[in-house]
């Protein structure tokens, strides 16, 4: 099941470039969220602030079975079917997210809408896939807020 064939309507090329970069960031923080629900995953001593740093190349990311120390839990199979419920989350975050800022009934509806309108015969209901799609759509929400520490030095105080 190819994502090009099953995509809204409303999905471009921006969406597919922005996922691409971030997909390896989320991928880990997918695994380290299954590991923290007790529902498998892989424990990757990942914060997010790692997940965050990572997804902007601010660091350097480990490959997905590296930890500190490496604890495989889980199987790579859940990311394969999970991967395309989360892409169409947080493409639908980039197209939704200033008329939705929060998850909510009527964006919910939408986005089961056009999930039904692009799966195929044989693809997976909404319910099978809207924890995964509001993961996606929730990942922006999750990066930390910016503290005073967090800014570079000025070299000056402010008046």
């Amino acid at each position: 099941m190819g994502f090009q064939r099953n995509r809204p309507a409303w999905w471009k090329d921006e969406h597919t470039g922005r996922w691409e970069r971030m997909k390896e960031a989320v991928l880990r923080d997918w695994q380290q969220t299954k590991h923290d629900l007790h529902m498998g995953g892989h424990e990757l001593n990942q914060t997010l602030k790692d997940t965050v740093k990572q997804a902007k190349g601010d660091q350097p990311m480990p490959p997905i079975d590296r930890a500190n120390p490496p604890k495989i839990i889980g199987d790579a199979g859940d990311w394969q079917r999970m991967e395309e419920p989360i892409r169409f989350g947080y493409g639908a975050r980039v197209q939704y997210g200033v008329r939705h800022p929060q998850w909510n009934d009527e964006l919910e509806g939408v986005l089961r809408q056009d999930w039904n309108l692009m799966r195929g015969e044989g693809d997976r209901s909404w319910e099978e896939v809207k924890l995964g799609v509001r993961h996606g759509y929730d990942f922006e929400e999750r990066k930390p807020q910016k503290t005073p520490t967090d800014r570079p030095s000025q070299g000056t105080m402010p008046r």
